[in-house]
This record gives C-alpha cells, sequence and structure tokens, in this order.
C-alpha cells in the first residue's frame, strides 16, 4: 500500500499571489452593479441568496458522498425548500428523515456564514469549531485508524479537533494529513496567516489558500472538506461574492485542482474558484426581479422605479458611455479576426478565406438572432435582442462543396445592459438544388455546435484588460472550427 505525505507545516507561498484571475475580473463590475438593482428589491435578493444557500447545502454532502440526490429534486429543493414530500423513492439513497437533517445542518452553517460576515467577525479557531458543530450536528460516528492501522467506527467529536489519525484512501494510496499532535498549533498559525500575511492579495487567492490549507491540516475527524468549503465561502461572502458550492459533475476536477495544489500548482484551484463564482453572477444577471407571484401593487412600484431611473439623464449617459466600450470590443474582435484570417491565408494553399463585419450601429446588426437564441438557450441566459449587438464573421471555402461560416456574435447578456456576451456560432453551406438538378447560387447554412460557452465581459471594463480574454475565445473558436472541417475531410 502506498502513502502519500499532504501535509507539511503550513506557510503562504507568493506564487499564490502569480494566478490569473481576468475571467472573474471581466465580470466582477457587473455584478456590483446588479448588487444595486438587487438590494433595491431585498425580498427578491433574499429568494436569490437562499436558493444559492441551499445549493451550497446540498452540494457539500453530495461532493463527499454523504447521500446522493437526483439533479431533478435538486433543482427543486434549490428553487422551493428542503421539503420532504418532495422525496420519491429513489430519489436518494440515505432514508429521507436523514437526508433532510443533513441538509437542514449543511444549511444553518451556511446561513451562520452569512450571520458571521454581517456581524463583521474576525476569523478564528473557536468559530471554526463553531462551525464544526453545526455540520455534525445529526452525524455521530466516523472512520479512523486504529495503533493497528485497522479502520474502525468511533464517536464522533463534535467542534474538537481530532484525537486519532485521519488519513483517508484514494485508489490504494493512503493520504497522510497533520498528525493529531500538531493540529492545536497549525491551526493557530493558518489563522495568523490568513489574518495577517493575506490582506492584500485577491479574494479569489485568500479563498483558494484558506480552503487549501485547511485541508491538507485536516484538523477534524470528519467534515474537512465541508468545512474548508464553509471557510472559502466566508471569504468570498464577505468581498460581496458567493457561498462556494461544488457541482457533482465537478468533484474530479476538484479533487485534481486540490492535489495540483499540493504541488505548487495553484492556477487549476483558482480556476475552480473562479468558475464558480462566475456561474453565480451569470446566475444573478438572469435572476428575474420582478415575478408575477410578487402581486399587483410590487409590480406596479417596481415598474414607476425602474421608469424614473429609465428616464434620468444619468441612465442615457450610461447606455452612451456602454454602447461606445461595446465598439471598442467590437472594434478589438475585427482585429483578432483579421489576425486569424491572414494567418489562415498564408498557412492553408487552396483555400478561400474572406471576413466581413458588422458594427452595432449598422442596420444588418440584427442578423443571426435565431442563432443567438439558441446559443443563449443552449447557455441557459437571457439576452435581450432589442438592446445592440454586433457580429463578425469569417469563411472559409475548401471548394465549390465545402464552404464553412464561423461567426462571433457580440450581444447582451441578462436582463440589464451590464453584462457583455461574445459567443461562436459554426455552420456548414448546403447548395440548394433546382428541379433541373443545377446548383443554385442561394446557400442553406447547417449549424454544428462548437460547445464554446459565452466569453462574459462587464461592459464597464476597459477593453485593454479584456484583450487576452478576448484573443482566447476568439483562437479557441476558430481552433475549433477548424478542427472541424478537418474532421469532416476525414
Amino acid at each position: 500500500m502506498q502513502s502519500k505525505s499532504i501535509w507539511s507545516p503550513i506557510e503562504f507561498d507568493s506564487a499564490w499571489n502569480n494566478v490569473k484571475t481576468e475571467k472573474f475580473d471581466n465580470i466582477f463590475p457587473s455584478w456590483e452593479k446588479r448588487r444595486m438593482e438587487l438590494n433595491k428589491n431585498p425580498e427578491q435578493y433574499k429568494r436569490f441568496i437562499d436558493q444559492l444557500k441551499r445549493k451550497q447545502a446540498i452540494d457539500t454532502g453530495i461532493i463527499e458522498k454523504m447521500y446522493d440526490l437526483k439533479k431533478g429534486v435538486t433543482e427543486t429543493f434549490i428553487k422551493e425548500g428542503f421539503v420532504d414530500s418532495y422525496l420519491q423513492h429513489g430519489d436518494t439513497d440515505i432514508p429521507s428523515g436523514l437526508l433532510m437533517d443533513y441538509l437542514k445542518d449543511n444549511f444553518e452553517a451556511i446561513d451562520f456564514i452569512f450571520d458571521f460576515v454581517k456581524n463583521d467577525r474576525q476569523l478564528s479557531v473557536a468559530y471554526i469549531k463553531e462551525l464544526h458543530n453545526l455540520i455534525t450536528l445529526h452525524q455521530n460516528q466516523t472512520d479512523a485508524i486504529d495503533q493497528f492501522g485497522q479502520r474502525v467506527k468511533i464517536v464522533l467529536l463534535k467542534g474538537q479537533f481530532k484525537k486519532n489519525p485521519n488519513n483517508p484512501m484514494r485508489d490504494d494510496i493512503i493520504y497522510n494529513y497533520c498528525p493529531p499532535e500538531q493540529v492545536d498549533s497549525e491551526m493557530d498559525n493558518l489563522i495568523r496567516i490568513f489574518n495577517e500575511e493575506l490582506k492584500g492579495s485577491h479574494v479569489l487567492v485568500r479563498a483558494a489558500f484558506l480552503h487549501h490549507a485547511f485541508v491538507q491540516i485536516h484538523p477534524f475527524q470528519d467534515g474537512n472538506g465541508r468545512i474548508a468549503r464553509l471557510l472559502a465561502s466566508f471569504v468570498l461572502i464577505k468581498e460581496g461574492l458567493f457561498p462556494l458550492s461544488i457541482d457533482r459533475d465537478e468533484r474530479t476536477k476538484y479533487i485534481d485542482a486540490l492535489e495540483s495544489a499540493d504541488n505548487y500548482e495553484y492556477q487549476p484551484l483558482i480556476d475552480i474558484f473562479a468558475g464558480n463564482q462566475i456561474a453565480s453572477i451569470e446566475r444573478a444577471l438572469n435572476w428575474k426581479i420582478v415575478e408575477n407571484s410578487t402581486g399587483y401593487n410590487n409590480i406596479l412600484n417596481v415598474l414607476g422605479e425602474k421608469l424614473t431611473d429609465y428616464r434620468a439623464v444619468e441612465m442615457e449617459r450610461q447606455n452612451k458611455r456602454i454602447f461606445d466600450n461595446m465598439v471598442k470590443v467590437f472594434e478589438e474582435i475585427k482585429l483578432q479576426i483579421d489576425h486569424f484570417k491572414n494567418d489562415l491565408i498564408n498557412k492553408l494553399d487552396n483555400t478561400g478565406i474572406e471576413t466581413s463585419f458588422c458594427a452595432p450601429d449598422e442596420s444588418n446588426a440584427y442578423y443571426y438572432a435565431r442563432q443567438i437564441i439558441d446559443y443563449a438557450n443552449q447557455y441557459d441566459y437571457y439576452v435581450n435582442l432589442s438592446l445592440y449587438k454586433c457580429w463578425a464573421r469569417m469563411f472559409i471555402k475548401i471548394d465549390n462543396t465545402k464552404r464553412y461560416r464561423l461567426v462571433l456574435s457580440l450581444h447582451h447578456y441578462g436582463y440589464d445592459n451590464s453584462t457583455f456576451a461574445i459567443g461562436a456560432f459554426f455552420s456548414k453551406a448546403m447548395p440548394e438544388v433546382k428541379d433541373n438538378g443545377e446548383s443554385d447560387s442561394h446557400r442553406n447554412y447547417i449549424d454544428i455546435p462548437l460547445g464554446i460557452p459565452p466569453l462574459t465581459i462587464s461592459s464597464e471594463k476597459e477593453v485593454s484588460e479584456l484583450i487576452s480574454s478576448i484573443k482566447q475565445q476568439i483562437e479557441i473558436s476558430v481552433m475549433s472550427s477548424l478542427a472541424c472541417i478537418a474532421n469532416e475531410l476525414g
């Protein structure tokens, strides 16, 4: 049996501050603006945050394999609350009563985080023990290793650090964490480092470092993963962000990222955290503030406020600024598309490469409305086609029978104008055939999904800060299109 040492005395590696966070930074201003809008509707804001709390409470136990829960009932629980009558036979793999206890314990713990942040308390070892008490309220036993190296069931110490080693085994490898006699000093050291040495670091770095270092110590007999995600959530919520909620489909990627951090490679874990927060921001941007269920008078009041805001002079100034920023992003897209056009012309002999563009204020900007709607539905977001949009396209002609079109669409994302999305649509031309069998000059195009999610960026960001992300999105789109063509050519 192999063993692997995970723990070494905790210290902050300055390499954490060299990670890239631009995808998160690109969209964060959109959340700041959206949060101001949600704050005007506290009831809706609370509903939104409660859903995120419930998602975290569900996901954190699934990740630890405490229970399983079918995705359909998971979504119902997130939207409606933990109601056992929603459960049917086979929806979970543990008794329904125990499942509800676990979910409520997890929810109380994340709720406790929000209260803790509201009261502006500083993180401490005592507080972490309080959290452990909450999440283990209905968990009475756990696994341990005795003096003979055998796994045994022991009583779970709630709110107390471990007395026995808790070195888990995965893929026939035993992972050795901090020994029990070192836990108290290591936890004191971790809290000191977090409170004193990380003040100037990016919020994602602070959250990821605290999570990773805590997991390396593994101070409790059980519940360490749940507490680690709660501690990361504390950091994020304190900065006005969202609970860390790792989806079950991300479990392997998440564990691999933690193992990369064990080997001093921190970017994968930062990417996990950034992706999680971006997903919550995108959820907020697509959150309907006004719903039919809120009542006639409430809707009327909200509408009145929105009309007043809409007519305000500041709104006009803001729209002008956002439009100008869209034009600047569009110009960068044009620049990048032309770069790839020239590169393809130089490297692909006897291949026709052409490009064309449509700016936000041009008459043909409405083109590709169907593709935009289909794309938004594919990636589960709302797109307001009444706002400005524009596009760039590249035609690739192999011969008279094989012609392709790549379109990069720049449009608004979500229910307001605070965020842009850059999406890619790829299609193959199909000649129409006349009754006499001759090919007509008009061609229809059949869409070929590329599987590339939109790049979401705040409409307030300077284009100079977005160039790297825009280039990467276009490069991936061109590369995926070329791969599709190569596959078709056999």
